[in-house]
């Protein structure tokens, strides 16, 4: 399920461009506020977390200058993001918590959310779609230094990328569902180049990838991936999609 959620920023001050943090905060506030055991059924699951988040789209984007500062930022009126999630329960709460406190602080910024959209769902078939990331795709690896292993974040460029992110959503799926995921083959393959980004998450930066790519899964994994985002750190909004093309599936 998905849910398209319409803001209005409050006043003249910029959003400073690293906010997704900030932005996954909030969303869990809401949540705590009108279900607390059920946020907190979410929170304290260590393996993963089932949904996903677009970065905020805008009207418009332009530098922002505060005094002798000179603070950037995004400077919008109106804009909208996507929440994401195969937990029905998730989505719904979260709305009911936007609707009964539509007012929200994001890294300074006075926000209102505006309104909120159902989105149709989406039926997809197996064999091949291709995705465009509305937020950084994330994964991550470990390895040694000096004897001690650290974690090290991936890029296309390399082959444990690819690794990774099959097996990222075939453990996530089988998380989710309680059962092994469906039998099939799972291909990815980026289309031209990507685009870095880094956030930092809890202190630490986090390096990401912009980009688009062709998979090709059974039926129940693309569904799985696209609702519950693509990768790792998807409840710090990683991993949101999009659809682009549609030659193997059907909306209703």
């Amino acid at each position: 399920m998905r849910a398209k959620i319409f803001i209005r920023k409050i006043g003249k001050k910029p959003l400073q461009y690293d906010y997704l943090y900030a932005l996954a905060g909030m969303l869990f506030s809401k949540l705590l506020s009108v279900d607390v055991e059920f946020a907190r059924e979410v929170h304290s699951r260590q393996d993963f977390k089932f949904y996903t988040f677009s970065y905020i789209k805008y009207k418009k984007e332009r530098v922002s200058q505060q005094g002798e500062s000179r603070m950037k930022g995004l400077d919008f009126k109106e804009g909208f993001f996507i929440l994401s999630s195969p937990d029905h329960k998730f989505i719904r709460s979260f709305c009911e918590g936007l609707l009964a406190s539509p007012d929200f602080n994001l890294r300074g910024v006075e926000m209102c959310v505006e309104r909120v959209e159902i989105l149709p769902k989406v039926r997809f078939e197996d064999g091949q779609v291709v995705f465009k990331t509305l937020s950084p795709l994330y994964l991550k690896t470990l390895k040694d230094d000096g004897g001690m292993p650290v974690e090290w974040d991936l890029y296309p460029t390399d082959l444990r990328f690819y690794e990774n992110f099959r097996l990222n959503l075939l453990k996530k799926y089988e998380a989710f569902y309680g059962s092994p995921p469906p039998e099939g083959e799972i291909q990815l393959e980026v289309i031209g180049k990507f685009k870095a980004k880094r956030h930092v998450i809890k202190g630490c930066r986090r390096r990401g990838s912009l980009l688009s790519f062709k998979l090709n899964a059974p039926s129940e994994l693309l569904k799985f991936g696209y609702e519950a985002g693509f990768g790792e750190k998807t409840a710090m909004g990683f991993g949101c999609t999009e659809v682009v093309r549609k030659n193997s599936f059907v909306s209703q």
